[in-house]
């Protein structure tokens, strides 16, 4: 997304809560100033053979005040010689060009406390060392209180 198409839907999104906080009380005023805030869960994956799959549940939940106003998508970074695929009940997952990038839409309303969670076929190339490679879940909003929650590192352990 370019820095204009965010500063213009950071603007329609406040002018959105000025709207709503015009009859809506205390209460609403606290919960639209939080807005949404999305983190990011991922924990290691079971250790996987050489030439080898495993599978990977990372999560983002909303734990902000207010729904998801727009779509955003949960991203799966992969270590060079792993490719993953994904599925998920409550995004659309595609896998990008050269298999490194899972990508999960998550459609517009993710309720404060929900989560959606993808399951992530991770595949090890054959002929690798047994080590531990580093990859990196992250999900992005704009406008979210907390970016810092919004990745999260997970171990492949290649046995």
């Amino acid at each position: 997304m370019s820095v204009m198409s965010r500063l213009l839907l950071s603007r329609a999104l406040r002018a959105a809560c000025a709207a709503v906080l015009l009859g809506a009380g205390p209460a609403a005023a606290d919960a639209c100033a939080a807005g949404a805030d999305l983190v990011v869960s991922a924990a290691d994956p079971a250790p996987v053979a050489d030439g080898g799959s495993t599978l990977l549940h990372p999560a983002v939940t909303n734990a902000g005040g207010t729904a998801t106003a727009v779509p955003f998508t949960l991203y799966v970074h992969l270590p060079p010689g792993v490719v993953g695929s994904g599925t998920s009940s409550g995004a659309t997952c595609s896998t990008l060009p050269f298999g490194h990038t899972v990508a999960c839409a998550v459609p517009a309303g993710l309720a404060p406390g929900a989560s959606v969670t993808a399951e992530v076929r991770i595949s090890v190339a054959s002929g690798m060392d047994p080590e531990v490679l580093d990859g990196t879940v992250e999900a992005e909003l704009p406008d979210d209180p907390t970016p810092g929650n919004n990745s999260r590192t997970f171990r492949i352990t290649i046995v």
